[in-house]
């Protein structure tokens, strides 16, 4: 949605979220959100990837649903500050969050939240599954193949220490994700066609 895009990307709102969460301007915060059950448990990869992570910069938020089964251990991955688990937010919050994000990350199966983020401009690392190379769009996402805490650390490493990747990631994610991922745009393509 064009309209919740542009709220989303004012950097006051960016700052308003990041503060009510302790995240520093200089922190690195990467968001994951979704259902949290037997079917999407990578997230638990995701958070035992960034507790590894040794940069008190290097922030993870987590929201959705959790499962009762499931809620000791994802208790069990929170870091203070460094790794929060925040429940379920609303759809409209949704946009505010991910556009808080330095990254967002979506180790598990696909959601339509995929799309949302590459439409704000947020560059992104998610699970590979044949039929989903279209969200990336020439270097803005890194994908993931395997379901391993050891091949989410490694790729978040590289990405937080290789800042030229990283901005290269974040200028082609705000160059060509929000274009294509626009309402308006999507409707202009299909008029045409």
């Amino acid at each position: 949605d064009d309209e919740k895009v542009e709220e989303a990307r004012k950097s006051s709102v960016r700052n308003e979220i990041r503060e009510k969460h302790n995240i520093k301007p200089e922190d690195f915060l990467i968001m994951t959100g979704g259902k949290i059950d037997n079917a999407k448990k990578q997230t638990l990869l995701l958070m035992e990837a960034v507790k590894r992570i040794q940069n008190e910069n290097v922030r993870l938020i987590v929201f959705g649903s959790v499962i009762n089964e499931l809620k000791e251990k994802v208790n069990k991955l929170l870091d203070g500050d460094r790794i929060q688990y925040i429940g379920w937010i609303n759809s409209e919050d949704c946009y505010k969050y991910f556009a808080a994000a330095d990254l967002v990350v979506f180790p598990g199966r696909h959601s339509v939240f995929w799309e949302q983020v590459v439409g704000l401009g947020i560059p992104i690392i998610v699970k590979y599954w044949e039929g989903t190379t279209h969200i990336d769009l020439g270097g803005n996402c890194k994908f993931l193949y395997n379901d391993s805490v050891d091949e989410i650390y490694k790729l978040l490493i590289n990405i937080i220490n290789d800042k030229d990747e990283f901005s290269k990631m974040k200028g082609i994610a705000e160059s060509k994700g929000m274009k294509y991922f626009s309402y308006k745009n999507i409707s202009s393509r299909a008029i045409e066609v």
